[in-house]
């Protein structure tokens, strides 16, 4: 299988679930996106929960993708586009260029646990919070497949919390190794990800959970981060296998 191959996988499943999460999905026209930018390039992907429904306001021209073809290039070149990335990314943005990476380069691409784009998870009250991590819970599936088809990944930025049915929250980086055994991953003693490929041995990748401080803006609590383990992060995207 290849990202294309997945792709029509996702949208088969986009097809045959949306009606299963009503409450929540907004806008109620959209497509699935299980990624931004080319996750056969990247060496290290930010992660989040799911796609903005601000990705889909109309100034954000996705009356342009007509067609499966342009829905997967629109993907893929993201980040390379006339219209600009959502202003989501920005503080990813600043924080990849501390480790020599960047969305526009390929080297860095973005992976959502779930591809639907839904009400605020958090900040929305009329978020049904149960039909939102029972979302999760199912989709995390197809994110732990597209790590198995990008050649060159070597680690997952992951920052934020995910929400639970109770409306209380924990961090999207424990709730990933926390899923990681159902899809047959297994979670190393440095707590990275790793699995045995039919044929191909052995990969791996490391996970850093960014920490916020909550001194700042999310810009700088990402930049802090990211410049206060940059050099072992470096370090990891030198040497660590791919998943």
């Amino acid at each position: 299988m290849d990202i294309s191959d997945y792709l029509n996988d996702v949208l088969a499943d986009w097809r045959a679930s949306k009606d299963d999460f009503s409450s929540n999905i907004q806008p109620k026209r959209q497509w699935p996106i299980p990624f931004f930018g080319n996750p056969a390039t990247a060496r290290v992907a930010t992660v989040g929960v799911n796609p903005s429904s601000g990705e889909f306001a109309p100034g954000r021209n996705w009356v342009a993708v007509e067609s499966v073809r342009d829905w997967k290039l629109r993907l893929r070149n993201y980040f390379n586009q006339h219209t600009p990335a959502h202003p989501w990314f920005g503080p990813w943005r600043s924080g990849l260029k501390r480790l020599g990476l960047s969305y526009e380069a390929g080297t860095a691409a973005h992976f959502d646990v779930s591809y639907r784009a839904t009400k605020a998870m958090l900040r929305n009250r009329g978020t049904d919070p149960r039909e939102f991590r029972h979302m999760v819970d199912r989709d995390i599936a197809w994110f732990f497949q597209l790590l198995t088809l990008c050649p060159q990944l070597q680690g997952l930025l992951v920052f934020g919390p995910v929400v639970r049915a109770d409306r209380s929250t924990e961090s999207l980086a424990g709730f990933v190794r926390k899923s990681a055994p159902r899809h047959g991953f297994k979670v190393t003693a440095d707590g990275g990800l790793c699995l045995e490929l039919k044929g191909q041995g052995m990969r791996s990748c490391f996970l850093h959970e960014v920490t916020a401080t909550g001194d700042g803006s999310i810009t700088d609590q990402l930049a802090a981060d990211l410049t206060r383990h940059g050099d072992e992060l470096r370090r990891k995207i030198q040497v660590t296998g791919s998943v």
